[in-house]
């Protein structure tokens, strides 16, 4: 493993059993689904996940992440520096079936045929899912009273479809 990426595949049993550790701060670079939704390269992502057994001897996926990245203000479309914290807690498991017997409360991951963990994918995940849906700077210029008043247009007065019954109404019947 390079310091600069992930491991791609770990064998899921080996590292629970050794309780295998991953501590270390990532370039964005390294995580280029990730980056789709980022402005720049610019940031990093410490990473910081643990593979053992629980108490059940089942074994599971415990992670820590702190990202900071630029992502594009929605109200404004200018560059907004986000930085999120998180953490995961995922069973790993080998079948949909071994699945239905966690609590409907757990969360987890179905390992490949051989045992092995896509690490770096499925860290890459929990990372997508854990920015902002709609990221924004705290005091956004566009939102500002007098921004928003110069697109507000002043709409034309419309003539009142029924002001002809009144003149109707006003004038003396005929017979």
């Amino acid at each position: 493993m390079s310091a600069e990426t992930l491991p791609h595949l770990i064998d899921a049993q080996k590292w629970a059993d050794r309780e295998g550790k991953i501590e270390q701060v990532f370039p964005l670079a390294a995580f280029p689904r990730l980056l789709e939704g980022a402005v720049s390269d610019e940031g990093e992502v410490k990473v910081s996940c643990k593979v053992s057994r629980d108490t059940q001897g089942l074994m599971k996926l415990d992670a820590d992440f702190g990202i900071t990245l630029q992502l594009s203000c929605q109200r404004c479309l200018e560059p907004v520096t986000t930085t999120v914290q998180s953490d995961v807690s995922l069973f790993l498991v080998r079948s949909e079936s071994q699945a239905d017997e966690l609590s409907d409360e757990s969360d987890f991951l179905v390992l490949d045929e051989e045992g092995r963990l896509a690490l770096a994918d499925a860290l890459e995940d929990e990372l997508i899912v854990s920015l902002p849906l709609v990221p924004l700077h705290d005091n956004c210029e566009a939102m500002k009273v007098d921004a928003i008043e110069e697109f507000i247009e002043e709409a034309p007065a419309r003539e009142n479809p029924f002001q002809v019954l009144v003149n109707l109404k006003d004038r003396p019947e005929e017979k």
